[in-house]
């Protein structure tokens, strides 16, 4: 595996910006407008899903996909742990927002259910999944790097300069603990997917913020969502007697 390290690294970043930029570059030459939405979600998300399945069956061999991509156990666990952790944020926004009325059923799947499930399938299960348990790259350095594009994927959100760095703040940090969720698990990638999926679902479904920045109040339930978390991860692992991530692992790149 040593001397397919930084090749494989090579191969692995390039299809997830092949993935994560495909749809966008592809727009300058595919007319879609006659379509529908249905079938531009599942144009755009197609880019996201058919490397990466290539890929990682081309590396580790098509029938070890859902295992290699961690998605072959946990989904119970990953959907009561979430549940559990993001319940003060649905309370909270069900107190001080309003259910939002003008979203559209597609539009509230895509926005919750697709995204939360595509971007941890791209980014933790494929970028930093195969960077971190694949290739032996530290745990920074591949977090990191997948921070860094998650957080710029959402500076669109912003309308000046100071909401622009909070946004993208925000987002690298949820990128970054998302990761280590995902590692302190087990490598069960439902964790990150479900809280991922909830969370937004409690911000879009009761309106309380236009971006992923958020106000006051808002932010002191994601906060106490995010502790929950945190508690239950360093206490599970404690009884575990496991935890994954360590000063070996944090920074070396071995190519």
């Amino acid at each position: 595996m040593k001397q397919k390290t930084l090749p494989y690294s090579i191969l692995v970043i390039v299809t997830f910006l092949i993935a994560f930029y495909g749809k966008r570059i592809s727009s300058h030459f595919t007319d879609l407008s006659f379509t529908s939405d249905i079938a531009k979600i599942i144009y755009a998300y197609s880019w996201w899903i058919v490397p990466v399945i290539l890929v990682v069956g081309i590396l580790y061999g098509f029938k070890n996909i859902l295992k290699e991509m961690r998605l072959h156990q946990g989904l119970v666990i990953g959907f009561g742990f979430a549940f559990v952790t993001v319940l003060p944020m649905f309370l909270g926004s069900a107190m001080i927002g309003n259910i939002n009325s003008e979203i559209s059923t597609l539009k509230l799947i895509q926005s919750t259910l697709l995204a939360g499930f595509m971007e941890e399938w791209l980014f933790r299960g494929f970028l930093f999944g195969m960077l971190f348990r694949k290739l032996q790259w530290g745990f920074i350095p591949a977090a990191v790097l997948g921070a860094v594009i998650f957080g710029m994927g959402h500076i669109y959100q912003g309308v000046d300069f100071m909401q622009i760095v909070g946004i993208f703040a925000v987002t690298f940090m949820g990128a970054v603990w998302f990761a280590w969720l995902f590692i302190e698990w087990k490598e069960n990638l439902w964790i990150p997917i479900f809280l991922h999926i909830f969370m937004n679902l409690s911000w879009i479904l009761f309106d309380v913020s236009s971006n992923a920045l958020g106000g006051v109040l808002p932010n002191v339930f994601r906060i106490i969502t995010i502790a929950l978390t945190v508690i239950f991860t360093i206490h599970y692992n404690k009884t575990k007697d496991y935890t994954r991530i360590h000063e070996g692992n944090l920074w070396s790149i071995k190519i």
